[in-house]
């Protein structure tokens, strides 16, 4: 059996290829500190130097955690565009049907400080009405909230060998990006 070194060692470079999110990463964290409660004190000393000190404040472990969540939220965010930028770019007369969009399912938007947000990357002039081929259909197949379908539909998944469901969906594997959504977000009862 491989020492706890070397698994944090083969951990951590995983982490980097393939970063998840705070509240993931500090499962998948908790997960290992507790598989390996009887490690020898050189590498528990290894661990903690790459983990650093667990706080002792549950509060501040909390809003550690709020902050984390809030910067992920600010990063899916940042290449979103308002509802006339949607308007613009589609073409269309008035904000109006950015929102009719968003209630027929066919715009994937984010609510951000009383304003709906729409991720960039879901708009193609080629597809039709404007967005990524099938996009609605794989965005209906999603029972998570609006702001984790965006953060889905953007991370490199295992499934795809390693491509995002938006990179699979654009080189037309409907049926495989369908069967994944359909699967987030079960079992968190």
């Amino acid at each position: 059996m491989a020492s706890t070194s070397a698994f944090v060692a083969a951990l951590q470079q995983q982490l980097e290829q393939h970063p998840l999110d705070e509240p993931s990463q500090a499962a998948l964290l908790q997960a290992v500190a507790n598989a390996t409660i009887n490690r020898p004190p050189a590498e528990e000393e290894e661990l903690t130097a790459w983990l650093g000190e667990a706080p002792d404040n549950p509060i501040l472990l909390e809003f550690q955690s709020l902050q984390d969540r809030f910067a992920l939220r600010r990063r899916l965010l940042a290449q979103t565009i308002g509802t006339a930028e949607v308007a613009q770019l589609l073409g269309a007369r008035s904000r109006q049907t950015a929102h009719d969009r968003i209630r027929a399912g066919t715009l994937l938007a984010v609510r951000d400080q009383g304003h709906w947000r729409f991720p960039l990357w879901q708009f193609d002039p080629d597809g039709p009405d404007g967005v990524i081929d099938h996009l609605p259909k794989v965005v209906e197949a999603l029972q998570v909230t609006d702001l984790a379908k965006l953060q889905w539909l953007q991370r490199p998944q295992p499934a795809f060998s390693g491509a995002t469901p938006i990179e699979w969906l654009r080189r037309g594997h409907l049926e495989e990006v369908l069967t994944e959504a359909r699967q987030v977000g079960r079992g968190q009862d």
